[in-house]
């Protein structure tokens, strides 16, 4: 059944049978008499006919006075100033008004307004005579037309709707009133930075000098930078951790304190891994998360080491240490069902080894870690090392990559090879890790560039005194000297130098290419401006020009989506991270030759490599890669995946 009722068929007077007698519309005096008495105090509303007229020939409109014309009024606003001019007018306009067949009558009196008019019946004789000489006493004087409003004056600084560029801030310290909002006021700095560039880059340069920062002393072993990257839980932290214990480098004092803490919070596997993992978070969730940095020393190198993450969300920090590296090593987990999660089932192994190469990483060491969970099987680590093989020479291209089977936790073929009665010793021969270590050789030094130091880390901010930890790329730097920041052009005298073992550096205070130096820097500078991913360098004709816009070859990596015109992702370089656009794809190109496929695609697919255009939010501190390798390779992520990889080939201006 329908809960609607059906109209279509209804007899409307049905439905009024209740109503019969209708009583609305009727008003008590109509049904109720009144005395005389009463009703000489009653008002009585004067009645409409059907001719809308009221009763005695008087239409409604004749008491509504006329309103004037806006078109008659004077091209002006009109303000609560005016308002009070509009009695006068309304009176004259209607004293004035030709007579009509339905004019009131002579005798009609004008109630003030706001209040209802009474009845004219019961108004005796010398009130309405009153009330006539008052109306035509008012009719009598001349008529007052609207005064014109004077404009008011504009205030300079909000003219033609602009802001002063001088905004006062307000020194009230009423929590109530808010001070003028500065940041409506145009930047000026811009143009300001610009001549600053331009007086940098046209300064004259300074004269090189006859002896490098980075030539050795008696007994000091060559410098290399090498970063450990690898899935999480592959147990690169322990086994660099039991590493550096075998070297000397912890004391045994120190390292039983980390014994004991790490057993009491229930995680005693955990104690190598605390001689690098020294933050309280990485501790408490038993996962590197930023990069650690120490030095060792081997039979031919002083090693900086980078202690990279492994976890997918601190990819980034991996790529800022990784960028800073001569070589690397890859761990990878032996443990059955561990290695197929980190190097198949979306881990990083492939991930960080693709970063490697792109990076500018060509020299690498697999460290095929937690041989003693497969009680040191030949058969599984033959199953690792023929997979990462493969992956590694096919697709991320390295040419030469040497695997060494050990053991972080138990320490076993880390300094000095097992001896004859190991496990190990049965099938394997070759060289320990630390050995495989001083194979790697030291790639050569931009020492006749330009100065090129990257910020890797601020230390200190004051608005007098900056201390940075920064990698030396290309030239030397040298106490006393001045520099400049960029992207920002931040003027700085240097004051102390140190390199990465902080010791003091050379005789005559200076550091060369490929130190990691600890720099101490007097200017002024502006809170938080100087950041992860500035480069120092030194005036002339080779500093470096900060720019928004660079031409870049790359090469598109496993992505789901390719890539177009407008593709938003976030541009690596160096310790620098910046958001980027993808604003037009100039050309499809082959990867060994460089030659153009395709000119202007729609898209570059996986696997291709292209040439495109990318624009970041902010000028960023990068050049081509012919000017200086470090600062012309970059990386692009998107959605936390790497998608692209390339250099720099030119910067638009």
């Amino acid at each position: 059944m329908s809960r609607h009722r059906n109209f279509q068929n209804m007899n409307y007077d049905d439905e009024r049978d209740d109503y019969e007698d209708d009583e609305y519309g009727r008003s008590y005096e109509d049904e109720v008499s009144m005395s005389p008495s009463t009703s000489e105090f009653m008002y009585r509303r004067p009645r409409l006919n059907t001719h809308n007229q009221l009763v005695g020939g008087t239409t409604l409109n004749d008491f509504i006075p006329e309103e004037a014309d806006p078109d008659d009024l004077p091209n002006d606003v009109v303000d609560d100033e005016d308002l009070f001019q509009m009695d006068d007018v309304q009176v004259s306009t209607i004293s004035h008004a030709p007579p009509s067949s339905t004019a009131p009558p002579s005798g009609l009196f004008f109630p003030p307004p706001g209040l209802p008019p009474p009845s004219i019946a019961n108004l005796p004789a010398e009130s309405i005579a009153a009330a006539n000489a008052e109306l035509a006493e008012k009719a009598a004087k001349p008529f007052t037309p609207l005064r014109a409003k004077e404009p008011k004056p504009v205030l300079p600084n909000v003219s033609n709707l602009r802001v002063s560029e001088k905004v006062q801030r307000s020194t009230s310290k009423s929590p109530s009133r808010a001070a003028p909002a500065a940041t409506l006021t145009p930047n000026t700095s811009s143009s300001h930075r610009l001549q600053q560039l331009a007086a940098i880059s046209s300064a004259p340069s300074t004269p090189k000098r006859t002896r490098k920062g980075n030539e050795r002393g008696a007994g000091e072993r060559e410098s290399l930078n090498l970063v450990v990257v690898g899935h999480v839980d592959a147990g690169k932290s322990t086994l660099m951790g039991h590493l550096l214990c075998q070297l000397g480098c912890v004391d045994q004092r120190t390292m039983h304190k980390y014994k004991q803490e790490s057993a009491r919070s229930g995680k005693a596997s955990f104690a190598f891994a605390w001689v690098l993992d020294e933050t309280e978070e990485e501790r408490s969730r038993g996962v590197t998360m930023d990069i650690a940095r120490t030095t060792f020393e081997t039979d031919r190198y002083r090693v900086v080491l980078l202690d990279a993450p492994g976890h997918k969300d601190f990819i980034p920090n991996m790529i800022t240490g990784a960028s800073q590296a001569d070589a690397a090593l890859l761990v990878a987990n032996a443990t059955r069902g561990e290695f197929e999660t980190g190097f198949e089932n979306g881990g990083q192994t492939r991930e960080h080894a693709m970063l490697l190469r792109a990076l500018g990483v060509s020299q690498l060491v697999v460290a095929v870690n937690k041989m003693d969970t497969v009680d040191w099987s030949k058969q599984r680590y033959s199953e690792v090392e023929s997979a990462l093989r493969a992956f590694l020479a096919k697709q991320a291209g390295f040419s030469a990559v040497r695997f060494v089977p050990v053991s972080g936790l138990a320490g076993e073929n880390l300094v000095k090879r097992v001896d004859k009665g190991h496990p190990l010793a049965s099938w394997y021969t070759g060289k320990s890790l630390v050995e495989h270590i001083d194979e790697f050789t030291a790639p050569s030094r931009q020492t006749d560039g330009a100065l090129r130091a990257i910020i890797n880390d601020v230390l200190k901010a004051t608005p007098q005194q900056l201390t940075v930890t920064a990698k030396v790329e290309s030239g030397e730097i040298e106490v006393g000297e001045k520099v400049y920041i960029m992207p920002n052009a931040d003027a700085a005298i240097v004051k102390a130098v140190a390199n990465d073992s902080g010791r003091e550096g050379a005789s005559d205070g200076t550091c060369g290419a490929g130190e990691q130096a600890l720099l101490t820097l007097m200017g002024t500078f502006e809170q938080d401006t100087i950041h992860v991913g500035h480069v120092v360098v030194r005036a002339g004709k080779d500093t470096l020009i900060p720019g928004r816009r660079f031409v870049a070859r790359i090469v598109v990596f496993d992505v789901l989506v390719p890539l177009m015109r407008g593709t938003k992702a976030e541009l690596y370089a160096h310790s620098l991270c910046e958001p980027c656009t993808i604003v037009k794809l100039t050309a499809v190109v082959n990867k060994a030759s460089g030659e153009v496929i395709k000119a202007n695609p729609r898209c570059l697919t996986r696997q291709q490599s292209g040439r495109v255009e990318i624009e970041t939010e902010r000028e960023v501190a990068i050049e081509s890669f012919t000017a200086c390798r470090a600062l012309g390779r970059i990386t692009l992520r998107a959605n936390g995946q790497t998608i692209a990889a390339g250099i720099i080939e030119e910067k638009i201006a």
